[in-house]
C-alpha cells in the first residue's frame, strides 16, 4: 500500500470510529447522521488533481458561517445543547475532510474526531460505544504514527545518500507514493501494541477508586420506552405484544431462573379506582408505607410494609424472599419493578428518591432518567388454599378502608352484577369466590389480540356479553369488577410477565411486549395474594426466548450490551466494591483449594519423593543428551584443513578489493578472476568443494591448496606494487 494511501485510510478508519461512537447513539437525526456519513465517505475522493482547493473554499466558508448560526438559534430554541452541538460537530468534520491540505488539516480533523468520541460518550450508553472506542484507540496509533512521518516529509526531509556526496533534497511526492515504507507488518505490531494499552486502560479503570458514584454518566439522558402505562384504558397493551425493545433485565437466584422455570409477574402498581373503561388510583388509596434504612456504606434499603399482612421483620424477609439485581432502563413512569410480592428494595445512595408525587398501594417509586441498578428480595410462594380459605374475618380496622377495593361504579350493566352473584352462588369464602370468577372467564371467553370498539357500550359488557374475546386488561377488569360485585377486595395491578431468559449470563430480559394486566385480592392476615384470570395459553408472540441459532445469538448480543452497562455505563463505587469482594472471595477460596491439596499430598510423600527423584533423573539424563548431541554437532561442524585455506584466501582477496558477494558462488567468484588469480582459485575451490561436501582430504591434498593460497597471495602483492 503506498504511504499516502496508508496514512489517508488510517485517518478516515478513526475519524469513522468516532463518528459511529457519536451517531450511533440516537441524539442525531438520523437523516444528517446519514447524509453526514454519505458525505465523509465522498471526501475521500475530493483532492487534486480531480478538483482546487482554492476554487471550493468560499462555499465551504459561507456553509460554516451558516451552520454556526442555524445551530446556535436551535439550540437556543430547543435547548439541547448537547445534540445540537454534535450535529455542529459533524458540519466541521466535513468541511475539513473536503479541505485536508496541510499537515495542520490533518491535525484539525484528529481534534474533531477527539471530540466526537467525548461527545458519544453521553449520548452514546450503547455498547456501539464501546466498539467503535477500541476501533478509535487503534486505528489512532496509525493514523498519528504515520502522520508524524507524513509531517516531516512535508518539512523538506533531507536524505544523506552516501558519505562523500552532498545532501540531496528528496521530492515528498515520491515518498508519499512509495509502497515500501509501510507494510502489514507495521498494522499488525502497532495494532497488537494498541491492544495492550487499552486493556490495561481497562484494568486500570476497575481497579482505580471510582469518582463519585458514576458521577459522569449517571445524569446521562436515555431512551424513553412505552409499553406501561399508570391510567390504564382498556385496549392499551394489546398492540405491544410483538415489541422486543428491552425495559429491564433481572439477574435471579439459579433455583428460580432457567428457561423452563414459570414465568414470574414483575409488579409494578396497583390500580384501584374504575370508571369508564379506565383504571387509576383514587386520592383515598392506601399509601405505601415504608421504612428507611442503611445497613451498608454507600446503599440504601427501602422495607414495603404489606398493611394488615404477616408482621415484618426485613431481616427474616431477606433469608426467605428471592433476590434479584435489576437494571431499569428509563419508562414513562418512576415505578419501580419486583418479582411477586416484593417486600426490600436496596439502591445506592446517589439514586435516593427526590421529593415526587405520594405513593399508594405498596408501590415505590425512584426518578431516575438513565438506567438504574437495585436489588430486591420478593416472596414468591402465596400461602396454601387451605390457608387462604380460612383467611375470612376481617378485622375492623381493615373494614376502614377495605371500601376503596370494593367500589363499583354505577355503570356497571345490571346483567354484570347478576353475572358476578350467578357465579359465586352458595359459595362461603374469598378464595373459591376468586378461582369461581377466574375458571368462569376461562371456559366463557377466549384471548385475543384483535381489539374491537365497544361504542357507546360499557366495556365490561361489551367483553363479557357480546364480544367474549380479550387481551390481559380486559381479563384482570373483569376480574376485579366481578370480585367486587361478590364482594372481593381486588384491585388491578400493571406491571410486567414472563421476558426472555438468557443462558450466557443467567438473567431475564423483560421486553415492552411482556407489559401485562392482572388482580391481587385481599385476604385478612395474609395481605395482597396475586390472580391472574388471563387464560395461560394466550397468544405470547415472544413467549421465553427462541431455541434457534438467530435467537442464541441475539441473546448473547443482549449479554455483551448488558455486561457493558454493568461494568462501564453504570460502574460506580458501590461495584467497584463488590468486584473486589468477589475477586478476594476467589482468591480465598483458591488458597484453601491449593492447602487442602498439599495437605492431602503430604500423606503420600514417599510415593511423591520417588516420582520427583525419577523426574528430576530423567531431566538430567535428557540435558546429558541434549549436551552430547549439541557437541557432535559441533564437531560435525569443525573446518578442514582445507577449508580453513579456502577462507583465510577469501579475506585476503576481500583486503584487497576482492570480495565475494552474498550470491555469488565459490566458483562463480573464481571464474571471475584474471589469469594470474583465476587458475588458482578455481583448483583451490575444487579442493575447498572435495573436502567440505565430498569428505576428500589428505595431507598431499592440503599441502597442494597451501602451495594454491601461496601463489594467490605473491599475484596480490605483485598486483599492488
Amino acid at each position: 500500500m503506498r504511504f499516502s494511501v496508508a496514512h489517508k485510510a488510517a485517518t478516515y478508519l478513526m475519524v469513522a470510529c468516532a463518528y459511529l461512537a457519536m451517531a450511533s447513539g440516537g441524539g442525531i437525526a438520523p437523516p444528517i447522521a446519514i447524509g453526514g456519513f454519505l458525505a465523509l465517505g465522498a471526501s475521500w475522493f475530493w483532492e487534486p488533481p480531480l478538483i482546487r482547493y482554492e476554487k471550493w473554499s468560499w462555499v465551504w466558508t459561507v456553509g460554516s458561517i451558516f451552520a454556526l448560526v442555524y445551530s446556535i438559534l436551535t439550540a437556543v430554541v430547543t435547548g439541547d445543547f448537547l445534540g445540537v452541538g454534535a450535529q455542529f460537530l459533524v458540519w466541521l468534520t466535513i468541511a475539513k475532510a473536503f479541505n485536508r491540505r496541510a499537515a495542520r488539516d490533518w491535525q484539525q480533523m484528529y481534534l474533531l474526531a477527539f471530540l466526537m468520541l467525548v461527545a458519544g460518550s453521553v449520548l452514546n450508553a450503547d455498547l456501539t460505544y464501546g466498539l467503535c472506542f477500541l476501533g478509535f484507540v487503534i486505528s489512532t496509533t496509525w493514523a498519528m504514527t504515520l502522520f508524524h512521518l507524513r509531517r516531516e516529509m512535508e518539512d523538506n526531509l533531507l536524505v544523506k545518500h552516501a558519505a562523500d556526496r552532498a545532501s540531496e533534497r528528496v521530492e515528498v511526492r515520491r515518498i508519499l507514493d512509495s509502497k515500501r515504507i509501510v507494510g502489514g507488518r507495521f498494522f499488525v505490531g502497532t495494532g497488537l501494541l494498541s491492544m495492550a494499552v487499552f486493556l490495561a486502560s481497562a484494568a486500570a479503570f476497575l481497579t482505580l477508586p471510582r469518582v463519585g458514584f458514576g458521577f459522569f454518566l449517571k445524569n446521562r439522558g436515555g431512551l424513553t420506552l412505552s409499553g406501561f402505562s399508570e391510567h390504564v384504558k382498556l385496549g392499551g397493551h394489546g398492540v405491544l405484544k410483538s415489541d422486543e425493545t428491552i425495559v429491564m433485565r433481572v439477574e435471579l437466584d439459579p433455583k428460580v431462573g432457567s428457561r423452563a422455570a414459570p414465568a414470574m409477574h414483575w409488579r409494578g402498581i396497583a390500580l384501584d379506582k374504575y370508571s369508564k373503561g379506565e383504571w387509576s388510583v383514587a386520592p383515598e388509596s392506601q399509601p405505601t408505607i415504608e421504612s428507611v434504612d442503611y445497613p451498608r456504606p454507600g446503599t440504601e434499603r427501602h422495607t414495603i410494609a404489606w398493611i394488615h399482612a404477616l408482621p415484618n421483620n426485613p431481616n427474616r424477609i431477606e433469608e426467605t424472599a428471592v433476590k434479584q439485581e435489576v437494571w431499569l432502563e428509563p419508562l414513562d413512569s418512576d415505578v419501580m419493578f419486583g418479582a411477586s410480592n416484593p417486600r426490600v428494595f436496596e439502591t445506592s445512595q446517589v439514586m435516593r428518591r427526590l421529593p415526587q408525587k405520594k405513593m399508594f398501594n405498596e408501590e415505590l417509586r425512584l426518578q431516575h432518567s438513565s438506567t438504574v441498578h437495585y436489588t430486591v428480595w420478593s416472596q414468591l410462594d402465596p400461602p396454601s388454599p387451605l390457608q387462604l380459605r380460612a383467611a375470612h374475618i376481617t378485622p375492623p380496622a381493615v373494614a376502614r378502608w377495605l371500601g376503596t377495593y370494593l367500589q363499583v361504579p354505577a355503570e356497571i350493566t345490571q346483567r354484570t352484577r347478576e353475572l358476578a352473584a350467578q357465579i359465586t352462588a352458595n359459595l362461603t369464602n374469598n378464595y373459591d369466590k376468586a378461582m369461581a370468577i377466574q375458571r368462569w372467564l376461562d371456559e366463557n371467553t377466549s384471548y385475543t389480540l384483535e381489539l374491537a370498539d365497544p361504542g357507546k357500550q360499557e366495556p365490561l359488557d361489551f367483553f363479557l356479553f357480546d364480544r367474549k374475546r380479550g387481551h390481559c386488561e380486559y381479563y384482570a377488569s373483569a376480574f376485579a369488577i366481578l370480585g367486587r360485585i361478590a364482594n372481593l377486595p381486588t384491585r388491578q395491578v400493571n406491571g410486567f410477565y414472563g421476558g426472555e431468559w438468557n443462558e450466557y449470563q443467567g438473567y431475564v430480559a423483560v421486553r415492552a411486549g411482556d407489559a401485562h394486566s392482572w388482580d391481587e385480592v385481599y385476604f385478612p392476615g395474609k395481605g395482597w395474594i396475586t390472580f391472574d384470570p388471563t387464560p395461560p395459553d394466550r397468544d405470547d408472540p415472544l413467549g421465553r426466548g427462541g431455541t434457534g441459532w438467530r435467537a442464541r445469538m441475539g441473546r448473547f448480543m443482549d449479554t455483551l450490551k448488558f455486561q457493558w452497562a454493568k461494568w462501564v455505563i453504570e460502574y460506580d463505587l458501590v461495584a467497584q466494591l463488590g468486584l473486589f469482594k468477589d475477586i478476594g472471595s476467589a482468591l480465598k477460596a483458591g488458597a484453601v483449594h491449593v492447602r487442602d491439596a498439599i495437605v492431602h499430598a503430604l500423606r503420600y510423600w514417599p510415593v511423591l519423593a520417588g516420582v520427583i527423584a525419577v523426574m528430576v533423573g530423567l531431566a538430567l539424563r535428557k540435558r546429558q543428551r541434549g549436551t552430547e548431541l549439541i557437541t557432535s554437532r559441533r564437531r560435525d561442524r569443525d573446518r578442514s584443513a582445507i577449508a580453513r585455506t579456502y577462507h583465510a584466501t577469501l579475506r585476503t582477496l576481500a583486503k584487497h578489493g576482492i570480495a565475494r558477494a552474498p550470491g555469488v558462488t565459490p566458483q562463480e567468484l573464481a571464474a571471475r578472476l584474471n589469469n594470474d588469480l583465476g587458475p588458482p582459485m578455481t583448483e583451490l575451490t575444487d579442493l575447498y568443494y572435495a573436502a567440505e561436501w565430498g569428505g576428500k582430504s589428505d595431507p598431499a591434498a592440503e599441502r597442494r591448496a597451501d602451495e594454491l593460497a601461496a601463489t594467490i597471495r605473491s599475484s596480490l602483492a605483485t598486483a599492488t606494487r
